[in-house]
């Protein structure tokens, strides 16, 4: 049977328990009949709180574990936890009422268990309240904390609500930290295009934090390769866009706008960077930048018409990184076009 856990150290079940005791008990425990019926009920009303916690309706819960207390007057855990759905149910509405509901909604969030159970569930029911009223209250663009709402969306397991609150941001502003996100959603639903976006997200702010939390593996190790298999050592998170694309990673540059994130020579608009870089993060992504441009310029179809604008391109390509040009070289050049 499926089991659903409500307390610390004990396990309920999720089916209801016929009131007779004859499911929950055996007629030869020693128990006399009264108490097994009792034990039943018991496990029946705890089963039910457990499901309407579950579901944020802590009205209802309150309610079952009230009624509980007082069939189980000396049962100081069933005491225990009725008080904190109580107390629970009066916080949520002090957060409804709230000039930042979503910023206290989080806040509740935050203290209930992440792993399983009931309150679990409540986690994610309120991280998901929390990105409604950001929304309602800033647009999918909006932020708590640096977060967009499909951030808190995603950290509650809805991936589909999270990549289309995402997309809608990204329309609006084309962040780092929303491409990242973007690409974390799609990642969670198998979609080819997640990569796409991290190779958007890397070539405006690879120095942003949500990289190092990004769940495709891959992507994330990319400063990594940078740094042991390439022996990139100033900034090599700056590198991450040009090493994903030449280790196959990443795809190639194609659709996307690279004078709009800087590749052209001009800084990425829109607003991308949310925080200043240092001189040498700067520096390093302006180097990674051209080099994107420059293999994207030798893989360009007018540039396979030239061999000298290839020839040029390649020679840009070795001057900036010159064991990343040898790596190009080695998986064949312009064949990455092909991705």
């Amino acid at each position: 049977m499926r089991q659903l856990s409500l307390f610390e150290g004990r396990t309920l079940a999720a089916e209801p328990v016929p009131l007779d005791g004859g499911a929950g008990s055996s007629p030869g425990d020693g128990a006399p009949a009264g108490q097994l019926d009792l034990f039943a009920q018991r496990t029946l009303r705890l089963s039910r709180a457990a499901g309407a916690i579950a579901a944020g309706e802590l009205g209802e819960a309150r309610r079952m574990l009230a009624e509980l207390t007082v069939l189980h007057p000396t049962d100081a855990e069933v005491r225990r936890q009725s008080e904190r759905v109580a107390a629970l149910e009066r916080r949520l509405a002090g957060a409804r009422g709230s000039a930042a509901p979503a910023a206290e909604l989080l806040e509740v969030a935050r203290g209930l268990e992440p792993a399983s159970g009931a309150f679990a569930s409540l986690r994610r029911v309120l991280l998901c309240r929390a990105a409604e009223a950001l929304r309602a209250a800033e647009g999918d663009d909006g932020r708590l904390e640096g977060q967009p709402p499909g951030y808190y969306w995603l950290a509650a397991g809805e991936a589909a609500e999270a990549r289309a609150s995402l997309a809608s941001a990204a329309e609006a502003r084309r962040s780092a930290r929303t491409l990242f996100l973007l690409g974390d959603a799609a990642t969670s639903l198998g979609e080819p295009a997640a990569r796409r976006f991290y190779l958007e997200a890397l070539l405006r702010d690879p120095f942003d934090a949500s990289l190092a939390s990004a769940r495709d593996e891959a992507v994330r190790g990319l400063p990594d390769v940078a740094r042991y298999e390439l022996e990139i050592e100033d900034e090599p998170a700056a590198w991450s866009a040009p090493v994903g694309i030449v280790t196959g990673v990443l795809p190639p540059p194609l659709g996307i706008a690279l004078d709009e994130v800087g590749c052209g020579g001009a800084a990425a608009s829109g607003g991308a960077v949310e925080r200043p870089w240092s001189p040498g993060q700067d520096q390093a992504l302006a180097q990674a930048r051209r080099f994107v441009a420059a293999l994207a310029a030798a893989s360009s179809r007018e540039a396979r018409r030239s061999g000298e604008a290839v020839i040029e391109a390649r020679r840009a390509m070795k001057r900036l990184a010159p064991a990343l040009f040898a790596a190009y070289m080695a998986r064949g050049g312009g064949a990455l076009q092909a991705g």
